[in-house]
């Protein structure tokens, strides 16, 4: 019996004394993205455009038993043309790795957990990825479905079983920690921990990473996320964000982007920020995390190794320093609501996730508790 075809996909192809490079995948052709593997989000983004051009879905009277999950998936990318900036194209190329030659009506219970299982034992994708990584694709699938439905190309709505969601990551690092891993960054390395967390001694090991110490103390002082920082520009960008040293303010986001549910506002440059923003001014050409003059994507290794010098867990991320701001907000009294739009996050997700953290949390239920 035959082999059945494989969906497109995104794939990285390596070759010997070449740069790496993304391609797509389709039924033994192999089709060029533009894009290098420091340029993963515009990889994906081709990928989402590609599917959409390539296949006009059909989805016959909408009984799940017609409706192909890849053509669901294309679909869904369709009505997400104009606004690729999440992470939906990388999850519809894991989906159809994995589910792209079902049709809606054979995706159940087992159909999910077993996509679970291929996705975090490494069948699906470059790597094994965690429970929760599955479940946000799972979520995905499940927005296509639930989009098919509500448009009339579906004659029933399929639920999608995901794993239980777990809870949220509330590290955040202490004053100390924080300037640990600042001079991680710079080449030093922590000689020695005392039971504080207190360096009892610092020896240079490595040369300065000087872009990841300038993107540790921006994500420090304004909790703007991984990608946002990295693509700040001097001047005003219609894809990226920018810094405005006249009105002392950081744009989040270019002219020409559109907001998205991970918000960013412009926020005030703190004051503490200002003097380091203007020097950084005058030793770049584009932006104040640029690495050898040009704008990067990620500096995964950089900030590993600022890490590691550190002596700093796994537990530590980029976006740990997005949770350390706003936990040092909260902890200096700043009303939720203004941490809120400072940071560019929910007001009920900093009172779920982080309230616990203000010297006021449950003050007024402390003292009702023991009045007369």
């Amino acid at each position: 019996m035959p082999r059945p075809a494989q969906p497109p996909r995104l794939y990285l192809r390596e070759r010997k004394g070449r740069e790496a490079r993304y391609v797509i995948l389709d039924r033994g052709r192999e089709i060029g993205t533009g894009f290098g593997e420091s340029d993963q989000r515009g990889a994906e983004e081709a990928f989402g455009c590609y599917l959409a051009d390539k296949h006009r879905p059909d989805f016959g009277d909408g009984h799940p038993s017609k409706v192909a999950v890849a053509d669901a998936l294309t679909y869904y990318l369709e009505s997400l043309r104009d606004d690729h900036s999440g992470p939906e194209p990388y999850h519809v190329d894991r989906l159809l790795e994995g589910l792209g030659g079902l049709t809606c009506d054979a995706i159940n219970i087992d159909a999910c957990r077993k996509y679970v299982k291929a996705r975090t034992g490494g069948a699906h994708g470059r790597r094994p990825v965690v429970e929760a990584t599955a479940r946000r694709e799972l979520e995905t699938l499940a927005a296509a479905l639930n989009l098919l439905h509500r448009h009339g190309k579906l004659d029933r709505p399929i639920p999608i079983a995901k794993p239980d969601a777990g809870q949220p990551n509330e590290r955040w690092l202490t004053r100390m920690e924080a300037a640990r891993l600042l001079r991680g960054a710079l080449g030093y390395e922590a000689v020695g921990v005392d039971d504080q967390g207190g360096v009892k001694g610092w020896r240079r090991v490595a040369e300065p990473n000087y872009h990841v110490a300038r993107f540790i103390l921006i994500a420090l002082y304004t909790a703007t996320r991984h990608s946002a920082v990295l693509a700040l520009r001097w001047t005003r960008s219609p894809t990226a964000g920018s810094v405005d040293l006249v009105t002392e303010t950081i744009h989040r986001r270019g002219t020409a982007e559109r907001e998205t549910r991970k918000r960013r506002p412009p926020c005030p440059i703190p004051h503490r920020l200002m003097p380091h923003l203007r020097r950084w001014r005058r030793l770049t050409i584009h932006g104040p995390c640029e690495y050898e003059g040009e704008i990067i994507q990620r500096q995964r290794s950089g900030f590993e190794s600022a890490k590691e010098r550190a002596g700093l867990g796994a537990d530590v991320t980029p976006h740990t320093l997005k949770h350390t701001c706003i936990t040092w907000l909260l902890q200096k009294g700043v009303p939720t609501w203004q941490v809120a739009g400072f940071t560019g996050t929910s007001e009920g997700l900093i009172a779920r996730v982080y309230g616990h953290h203000s010297p006021n949390y449950m003050e007024e239920a402390r003292s009702a508790i023991g009045r007369r």
